[in-house]
């Protein structure tokens, strides 16, 4: 009984692995423009689907939160295993700053529009990229203001499993 159940799991890993796969990561790097600041973000991106997200904690005092979802509308091949991509997402932030009895928040969307490289590495494994994005965004807080110059550059590494 232990070696039918063996083997069906062993057929079951192996079609998942087939037909699935999860590519999680780390990226970093500067926002040039309105707002010059580094950071970095957890990335994860599914194969099955176009879209790669990114979650960043940039600070914790003020607390701030961004994401980001980028579609990838191409990743062509420059030659083996290195290829280039473009596309275009879409950016949110939260902010609030809660100290001295002040406090205040503030919302912001926005869109992108990326291009990037990327490398395929260990068999498809490791996966090292660099990107530039334009992404301009709306604040909603005490007011209503603009970040229109964004343009984030950021490197990263994503393993696939």
């Amino acid at each position: 009984m232990k070696k039918i159940f063996l083997a069906l799991m062993l057929i079951l890993g192996i079609a998942t692995t087939k037909t699935f796969a999860l590519g999680i990561g780390i990226q970093a790097g500067p926002v040039v423009g309105s707002g010059f600041h580094s950071g970095g973000a957890i990335t994860f991106k599914l194969d099955q689907l176009p879209c790669v997200f990114a979650v960043a904690i940039p600070s914790f005092d003020p607390f701030a939160i961004g994401v980001t979802a980028d579609w990838w509308m191409e990743n062509p091949t420059i030659k083996d295993f290195w290829k280039w991509y473009y596309g275009f997402g879409a950016a949110g932030a939260f902010y609030v700053n809660g100290d001295d009895g002040d406090s205040s928040a503030a919302l912001g969307v926005g869109g992108r529009i990326l291009i990037g490289t990327n490398v395929l590495l260990l068999n498809d494994v490791l996966e090292l990229y660099a990107q530039a994005a334009w992404q301009p965004m709306l604040f909603v807080g005490n007011g209503i203001g603009t970040h229109f110059f964004n343009f984030p550059i950021d490197i990263g590494v994503r393993l696939w499993f």
